[in-house]
């Protein structure tokens, strides 16, 4: 995985999709996304928030997980979610489903917003980076870099870390994008 020094100045437009934007962003979280703020502390602050409302306001049972009648989920969006597989969705499973869509989404934003020729993927020149810091992202030598290989380079992934065994679940990354809609149950 590429550090965050490397691609976090890249990154940061992008990210700023999670506090919404520039006009109705506090100090602290333009600190935040900027850089200059301790951006995943405040991430992962925020995230485990979130996680903590949703599984009091759905949480029937009161064990402290929440199922698949609570959740109200097709079973194949629960699935993407429960990764040990227990029919039970703990923190530490919801904190991941959100790291790994806000990985997508400000991954794809970045596409969005640089890719000048409309091909999907980006190279040093659209990014405005050196050789160097670009070849630590295009691991397959190219010379554009598409979305698996940014989102490998996202500086969230250390932050998906924490809540998972393996930061390498990125593949189901794009159905977790899909689950998501559950984490925003509760704003």
């Amino acid at each position: 995985m590429v550090g965050i020094g490397a691609v976090a100045g890249m990154f940061s437009d992008a990210l700023s999709s999670i506090f919404g934007t520039s006009g109705s962003q506090s100090g602290a979280q333009s600190k935040a996304v900027s850089g200059n703020g301790d951006f995943m502390a405040e991430f992962s602050k925020q995230t485990q928030q979130k996680t903590a409302n949703m599984i009091s306001a759905l949480d029937k049972n009161g064990d402290g997980t929440l199922s698949a009648d609570e959740m109200g989920l097709p079973p194949q969006t629960f699935a993407a979610i429960d990764t040990n597989g227990d029919g039970q969705l703990d923190a530490n499973e919801l904190n991941a489903a959100a790291v790994k869509q806000e990985i997508t989404t400000s991954t794809q934003n970045l596409i969005n917003k640089y890719d000048t020729n409309g091909d999907g993927k980006l190279t040093a020149a659209e990014l405005n980076m050196s050789a160097s810091d670009f070849a630590a992202i295009d691991t397959t030598g190219s010379g554009a870099v598409g979305l698996q290989q940014l989102m490998a380079a996202s500086p969230l992934n250390s932050l998906l870390a924490q809540f998972t065994s393996t930061a390498s679940s990125l593949t189901t990354a794009p159905s977790a994008a899909n689950s998501v809609q559950a984490l925003n149950m509760i704003a």
